[in-house]
């Protein structure tokens, strides 16, 4: 498959894409955590048992540390869903001009975030227009408010019982939050930090393959 190729500018979001080799697999958006780009969640696209088209958007905000947020300065860095909302609209924006440019389709499309970007992807699911067919949270964080929202969406979720940005009882209670609201989440932990273990992405690999596709699953290395 191609590499993936840079578009954007000119108002719109800088994204990298990659072009479906089937169609008929969902589309992927890939959001980044904070200090992150449009290039760092490729190594997560690479493990993932889908041939559809891939996109990854970086974020609207740049950050002093270097890099890129989706949520501005003054925002918490764990905040309400409301708190997101600048980073939603600038992914919806994106999203509808990918619609026609790309063939994006909005109704087989599957949020996949890292940290802050798995928080965007729950508070995206919010949109009436965004809602996906799936979410994928790694390392990350569930924004504060109703989570009601996500219930029937399939979710999983990979955590490091070692991370100190996010630590693993955060991510407990956060899961727990989705169980009280019938939320369907498969969540599994590794013995890892501020990143998704082995054991985690083969998980990932098989929630995929239950929900998305009939194709066999793709070994995932060390």
């Amino acid at each position: 498959m191609a590499d993936p190729r840079l578009s954007g500018g000119n108002g719109l979001l800088f994204y990298r894409w990659r072009p479906a080799a089937n169609p008929a697999d969902p589309a992927v958006v890939l959001l980044h955590g904070r200090t992150g780009d449009e290039s760092v969640m490729w190594i997560v696209a690479d493990a993932l048992p889908s041939m559809g088209l891939m996109i990854a958007p970086r974020g609207p905000f740049s950050v002093s540390e270097g890099g890129f947020s989706w949520v501005g300065p003054i925002a918490r860095e764990k905040g309400t869903f409301e708190d997101l909302r600048s980073g939603v609209t600038a992914l919806e924006t994106l999203l509808d001009r990918l619609e026609v440019e790309r063939g994006l389709d909005r109704d087989q499309m599957v949020l996949v975030g890292f940290s802050q970007g798995a928080a965007l992807a729950f508070a995206a699911a919010k949109a009436e227009r965004l809602r996906p067919r799936g979410i994928v949270a790694l390392a990350g964080f569930l924004p504060r408010g109703d989570p009601a929202h996500l219930r029937g969406i399939p979710i999983f979720w990979g955590h490091g019982t070692q991370d100190t940005l996010v630590p693993i009882g955060m991510a407990r209670s956060d899961v727990e939050r989705l169980h009280e609201v019938d939320a369907s989440v498969q969540f599994c932990e590794a013995d890892v930090g501020h990143r998704i273990g082995v054991d985690c992405m083969r998980g990932l690999n098989q929630w995929w393959l239950s929900h998305f596709s009939r194709r066999e699953s793709i070994e995932t290395g060390d």
